[in-house]
């Protein structure tokens, strides 16, 4: 795989960016992306991508995501990153708190042609809910 393993961390995480440049999520992502691990309501493809950027965009507008580990194998990279921002929006069914919050997860993609075809992801949703007193 020919990628700069560094950039593709650099961007990874300055998608989920309110200010992240114009169009960075189609340079990331494949048209018909595979999301294995799909948002509730999520639809398919890179559409579906921008929406769930979206929706953190919106509940969290301060949103920081870091990516903690970036490593690669193959056509697979593997992020594990953090996130925070606070929480303004309850579009995630739960009205805003106002509260700082951190989630954090594990991605793998598959890269193919230079883009992400793929992705399968894990996050720690219940530890975010019980910041936000939702549990």
């Amino acid at each position: 795989m020919d990628l700069d393993i560094d950039q593709f961390g650099r961007d990874y995480a300055e998608v989920w960016d309110v200010a992240a440049p114009a169009g960075l999520a189609d340079r990331l992502y494949a048209p018909d992306v595979v999301d294995h691990n799909l948002q509730p309501g999520q639809g398919p493809g890179l559409d579906g991508v921008k929406q769930v950027i979206g929706v953190y965009q919106a509940v969290f507008p301060d949103l920081h995501l870091r990516c903690e580990d970036v490593l690669s194998s193959g056509d697979r990279i593997a992020v594990r990153w953090s996130a925070t921002g606070t929480h303004e929006g309850g579009e995630m069914g739960v009205p805003p708190t106002h509260k700082q919050a951190q989630l954090t997860g594990i991605d793998i993609v598959r890269i193919q042609d230079g883009v992400i075809a793929e992705r399968w992801g894990e996050t720690n949703g219940l530890e975010l809910m019980a910041q936000l007193g939702a549990t």
